[in-house]
C-alpha cells in the first residue's frame, strides 16, 4: 500500500507499474483515492487548497480510466465499480468537510464535479439513485443561482454546468454499458456540455424534469402539463451528435475526440444520439402493475436444463425470492430482498422466468438492475413466451438448442447458443420432434450475451 504522504504523481506511476505486473486495479483504485485525498490536507505548500482540490480530482479521475479492466464479467466489474464508487464518495466527503473546516476554501464548482462524478458512479454501479446526494446537489445549484435564473448552459465552469453534467450522466443508461464505453460516453457528454441546457419554460425535445425546489431525482416527463421545475434539453446536442457520427461514418475524426478509440467513440455517439434524440427510446408494450412471485433460473446451462426437463410448473430454484413489480408483453419488472442466498443475474444474463399462476417457462434478456440497500431490482425483456429445444445439426455435429420461434418455410427463427456455437455462416438444419428437417441460413451476425449467443436465421 502507498503511503498517504508520497506524491499524487508518483502514487499514479506506481499503481499502474504494478497493476501491469498483475496487482489487483481495485487496490490501485483504493491506494491512490487515499493518496490524493491525502494531498487536500499535506500538498504542495506553494499551492491554494482550491488549486491542490482541482488537481488532484482532475488525477483521480484520470487515473479511475487508466485502471479500468480490458475484459469484464459481472462479479470484476462490480468489484471494481464498488470500490470506485466507495473512493469517490470519500473523496466528495473529503472535499466537503475541508470547506467546512475552510468555509469558501474549495470552490464550488469543484464540490459540485465531485457530486456529479459520485452520481456517475453510482449510475455505473446500477445502484438506485441517491436522494441525499441528488438533494445536496440541488441544495448548491439552488444556493449559487437562486429564482432568478431561467436558463443555464453548461459552457462555463461552474456549478451549473457541473449541475448539467450530473443530469446528464442520469440520462445516459450508463448501468447498460460497459465499464470501457462508459468511459467514452462520459468523455462525450464533456464535449457535449456547452450544447446542453436547462431551463424553466417547457420547450419541444425535453426530455427531463428536475424540480430544484424540492431537490428532487431528475425524471422522464410524458405529460409536459403536468410539471413544473427546470427542464433538460438535449436538442442542440442530439444535433451535434449527428454532425460527429456523420464525421464517423466517413472515416474522420472531429475536433476534440483524436485521442478517443475510434470503435469506443463510434459506440458512444450511437448510444448517446438514441437517449437523446428527438424521439429517444419509448416502452413498446404498456406496462401493468402486477404482485406476483416469479420463480427464475439464469444461465444458459440452467435454462437449458429447465427446458429440458419439460417443466411446466414454476417450482424451481427461485419460487418466492422474487415478486413481479409490472409485466408487459415485452417484459417483466421484479423485485426481492438482497440477501445474499438469493442468486441475482446481471445485465445480459439469460434467464428462465415464469410467475407462480403461469404454466409455462418464458426466456429473456436482463436489461436492466438496480440495488439499495434493502432491494434489488431488476427489468427483463422477454426473448421467448414459448421456448423450445430442437436438435441442431451444421453436418458436424448434432446438438441440442433453444429455439425461440415457431419454426416455419420462409419465416425466421432465433436460436440461443452456448457462446460461439452460432459463429460458423454455413447454413445448419433443424430437425423438429416428428423428424421434419429445415434448412436455416443465417441473416445476421451473433449477438453475444453473459452466458450464450443469439443469432437470427431464414427458414428455407
Amino acid at each position: 500500500m502507498v503511503e498517504p504522504n508520497v506524491h499524487p504523481d508518483q502514487d499514479f506511476r506506481i499503481s499502474i507499474e504494478k497493476d501491469d505486473k498483475g496487482i489487483d486495479r481495485v487496490a490501485g483504485i483504493v491506494s491512490t483515492a487515499k493518496t490524493y485525498i491525502a494531498t487536500l490536507r499535506v500538498g504542495d505548500p506553494m499551492l491554494s487548497l482550491a488549486d491542490r482540490a482541482v488537481r488532484a480530482l482532475e488525477k483521480f479521475l484520470d487515473t479511475l480510466e487508466t485502471l479500468c479492466p480490458n475484459q469484464e464479467i459481472g462479479s470484476d466489474r462490480f468489484r471494481w465499480s464498488a470500490a470506485v464508487c466507495q473512493s469517490m464518495r470519500d473523496f466528495l466527503e473529503a472535499l466537503r468537510a475541508a470547506d467546512q473546516t475552510e468555509p469558501g476554501s474549495i470552490p464550488s464548482f469543484v464540490l459540485a464535479r465531485a457530486g456529479a462524478e459520485a452520481i456517475r458512479w453510482d449510475l455505473v454501479n446500477r445502484h438506485t439513485s441517491d436522494i441525499k446526494l441528488w438533494a445536496w446537489l440541488g441544495d448548491l445549484f439552488a444556493s449559487t443561482y437562486g429564482e432568478e435564473a431561467q436558463q443555464m448552459r453548461g459552457a462555463s465552469e461552474a456549478v451549473g454546468r457541473e449541475y448539467l453534467r450530473a443530469i446528464a450522466y442520469h440520462a445516459a443508461a450508463l448501468d447498460q454499458q460497459t465499464l470501457k464505453a462508459g468511459f467514452a460516453i462520459g468523455r462525450l457528454i464533456a464535449q457535449l456540455l456547452p450544447d446542453l441546457y436547462m431551463r424553466r419554460d417547457h420547450e419541444e425535445g425535453a426530455l427531463y424534469g428536475i424540480d430544484v425546489a424540492q431537490r428532487g431525482i431528475p425524471m422522464r416527463v410524458t405529460n409536459p402539463a403536468s410539471f413544473t421545475g427546470w427542464w433538460f434539453v438535449t436538442t442542440e446536442a442530439a444535433e451535434r451528435l449527428s454532425d460527429i457520427h456523420s464525421s464517423l461514418t466517413h472515416g474522420q475524426t472531429p475536433d476534440g475526440f483524436e485521442h478517443m478509440d475510434a470503435k469506443d467513440l463510434h459506440a458512444a455517439v450511437v448510444h448517446l444520439r438514441r437517449q437523446w434524440s428527438f424521439n429517444p427510446p419509448l416502452r413498446r408494450h404498456r406496462r401493468y402493475p402486477l404482485n406476483a412471485r416469479l420463480s427464475m433460473v439464469r444461465g444458459y446451462e440452467h435454462t437449458m436444463n429447465l427446458l429440458n426437463d419439460d417443466a411446466t410448473e414454476a417450482v424451481a430454484v427461485g419460487t418466492g425470492a422474487w415478486h413481479i413489480t409490472d409485466m408487459s408483453l415485452g417484459g417483466v419488472g421484479a423485485i426481492t430482498p438482497r440477501n445474499i442466498k438469493v442468486s441475482v443475474p446481471v445485465a445480459g444474463d439469460l434467464v428462465a422466468f415464469c410467475p407462480e399462476e403461469g404454466t409455462r417457462w418464458h426466456i429473456g434478456v436482463v436489461r436492466r438492475l438496480r440495488t439499495s440497500k434493502s432491494h434489488v431490482e431488476i427489468g427483463i425483456a422477454t426473448l421467448s413466451a414459448n421456448p423450445e429445444v430442437a436438435r441442431i445439426d451444421d453436418g458436424h455435429r448434432s446438438r441440442e438448442l433453444c429455439v425461440c420461434d415457431p419454426v416455419r418455410p420462409g419465416g425466421a427463427v432465433r436460436l440461443v447458443a452456448p457462446v460461439g456455437t452460432l459463429s460458423d455462416d454455413n447454413p445448419i438444419f433443424v430437425v423438429e420432434k416428428n423428424s421434419v428437417v429445415h434448412k436455416l441460413k443465417p441473416m445476421a451476425d451473433a449477438l453475444g450475451g453473459k452466458s450464450f449467443d443469439l443469432r437470427i436465421y431464414r427458414v428455407a
